[in-house]
């Protein structure tokens, strides 16, 4: 993750910090589904490929599996506007159906988006922000590992988020569609071609996508406009202390 985007990120969060009106921190977690690139079997015809199946040069698209969600976040309040830092620790899931046997894909990383919004009328509010994002793992099954084509990818990605946001008392159910603005590049591996029947393959330039549905509670609530005081799980209200 870059320095000077997460620095951002903190000026504008303690910035808004000062001058809100409504302060809420909650937790949240959810289920995704996510978006990668094709996969290009080289066949025994290109000059890569050796005894694979397919015989021919094949375009493997990939399969979403479902995949998880969950972190904290604060709405930071202005009237109907709010914006709403979060932290997340995604994880995604696909695979590519080979001939032989299904590869698996899997992902991790931590997001920080950094959401825009107004509530359009009670209960819903419509949000937009940036996300930036710090990869921990990626890995394709079947890779071979010391080969001449490993797997690699980028530590870092900033994603754009649009979503709806629905609120019930505490609760709330959040959908948003992520669209990866970091392209992932075409990259070439070697696949166990024993097992998975595709030898050399390309897995091909994308747009990295994942649409989220997610529930949270929120744990408490500060209103600067009524002497500070604030709600816990209970719904008391208690003085924070000076």
């Amino acid at each position: 993750m870059q320095i000077k985007p997460l620095f951002i990120v903190i000026l504008l969060i303690s910035f808004s910090f000062v001058h809100a009106q409504e302060y809420t921190f909650g937790i949240k977690g959810g289920i995704n589904f996510n978006n990668i690139g094709e996969l290009y079997h080289y066949g025994n015809n290109s000059g890569l490929g050796t005894n694979v199946t397919p015989n021919e040069d094949t375009v493997f698209s990939d399969e979403k599996e479902m995949g998880t969600q969950f972190g904290a976040f604060a709405m930071i309040a202005f009237g109907k506007f709010f914006i709403r830092p979060e932290v997340n620790y995604v994880s995604s899931k696909n695979n590519y159906p080979l001939a032989f046997k299904t590869a698996n894909w899997t992902s991790t990383k931590i997001d920080i988006p950094l959401l825009f919004g107004y509530k359009i009328y009670e209960p819903i509010s419509l949000y937009l922000g940036p996300s930036f994002s710090s990869i921990s793992d990626m890995k394709l099954e079947g890779v071979e590992q010391g080969s001449s084509y490993p797997y690699v990818y980028k530590n870092s990605s900033t994603s754009i988020n649009a979503g709806i946001l629905a609120e019930f008392g505490r609760f709330g159910v959040d959908l948003r569609y992520q669209y990866g603005i970091t392209k992932v590049e075409e990259l070439r591996v070697n696949i166990e071609r024993s097992i998975y029947g595709t030898n050399i393959a390309n897995l091909l330039e994308y747009n990295p996508s994942q649409i989220q549905l997610s529930i949270h509670i929120n744990i408490f609530k500060i209103n600067s406009d009524n002497g500070g005081h604030s709600s816990g799980w209970r719904g008391s209200n208690r003085s924070c202390p000076e």
